[in-house]
C-alpha cells in the first residue's frame, strides 16, 4: 500500500542546527522497523565563513522490541574550517514508557564522539511526548546536552522542539507544514534572544513504497531569525525502511 506523509509543522521551540541536524523524535517505536537514512542541510549566508556550509547525517536504526530502539549516526561536516571532514559519531538508545492510542512518552540517551581535537565529547538526553487526534499530531522533545572529559565546559544545554502535524493531506494524501528550530543557550543561563539561535520555514515529505520497500522523502527551507543562524537553509531526508 502506498502510504503519504507530509508533515504540518509549527515549531516553537527547537534545538541547535549542527547538533539536531534537523531531526525532531517520535516517542512511539514499531517492533522489529529497520531503516537507512540520509539527511542534511545546505546553507546560504552573507557572511562567508558561514556560506555554502553543509551537513550530512548517515543513519541506521533498528527497533529491537516494542519499546526499545537504537541508533548509529555518522556526521559529515563541510565548514570553513573544517572542510568535508567527519565531524562525530553518536550511539543512541530510545525507551518507550507509555504508549496509548492519543498520548506516548519516551526517554532518549545518546553518547556523542567528536572527532575534532578542540571539543569534547557529550551526553545528550532527551524526554520525547506526543498527543494526537483525529486532526492533528503534536510532539515534543525536551533536550539537555552536556560535555564530558577534560575539554569539557561544566554546562549544559538546553533545547525545547515542537512538532505540530496536521492529520488532514491537502490533496491526494499530500501534506505540507512549518518547520522550525531554536536553541536558547545553558540551563544555568540562558542566552539573550540576539545570541539564540531560531530557523522557521516549510518542509514538504513522501513515503512510498516501491518494490515493497517503504522510501521517504523530504524537503524544507528554513529562513534564520537571528544573527546566530544562516539566512536561508535548505533540508532534505531519504530514508529507506526495511
Amino acid at each position: 500500500m502506498v502510504r503519504f506523509n507530509f508533515l504540518i509543522v509549527f515549531i516553537i521551540f527547537s534545538y541547535d542546527l549542527v547538533f539536531a541536524h534537523h531531526k525532531i523524535y517520535s516517542p512511539r517505536i514499531e517492533e522489529g522497523r529497520t531503516s537507512l537514512e540520509w539527511r542534511g542541510h545546505f546553507n546560504q549566508d552573507r557572511r562567508n565563513n558561514k556560506n555554502k556550509e553543509h551537513h550530512h547525517v548517515f543513519e541506521s536504526e533498528h527497533s529491537w522490541t516494542h519499546f526499545w530502539q537504537s541508533e548509529v549516526e555518522f556526521h559529515v561536516s563541510d565548514k570553513s574550517s573544517t572542510p568535508l571532514d567527519w565531524e562525530k559519531l553518536e550511539i543512541q538508545n530510545q525507551f518507550q514508557i507509555l504508549d496509548s492510542s492519543s498520548y506516548a512518552v519516551a526517554l532518549y540517551f545518546s553518547y556523542n564522539f567528536l572527532s575534532e581535537g578542540a571539543k569534547a565529547d557529550e551526553i545528550e538526553y532527551k524526554f520525547l511526548n506526543e498527543y494526537k487526534n483525529k486532526d492533528f499530531k503534536f510532539i515534543t522533545n525536551f533536550i539537555f546536552e552536556k560535555e564530558i572529559g577534560k575539554k569539557a565546559t561544566g554546562s549544559t544545554q538546553f533545547s525545547i522542539t515542537n512538532y505540530l502535524v496536521s492529520e488532514n493531506p491537502i490533496f491526494e494524501d499530500v501534506k505540507i507544514g512549518l518547520i522550525g528550530f531554536s536553541e536558547f543557550g545553558y540551563l544555568t543561563k540562558i542566552n539573550t534572544y540576539h545570541q539564540q539561535e531560531h530557523m522557521y520555514g516549510m518542509q514538504i515529505e513522501k513515503d512510498i513504497m516501491i518494490n515493497n520497500l517503504e522510501y521517504e522523502f523530504a524537503l524544507g527551507y528554513l529562513k534564520g531569525l537571528t544573527s546566530e543562524t544562516a539566512n536561508h537553509s535548505f533540508l532534505w531526508n531519504i530514508e529507506l525502511e526495511f
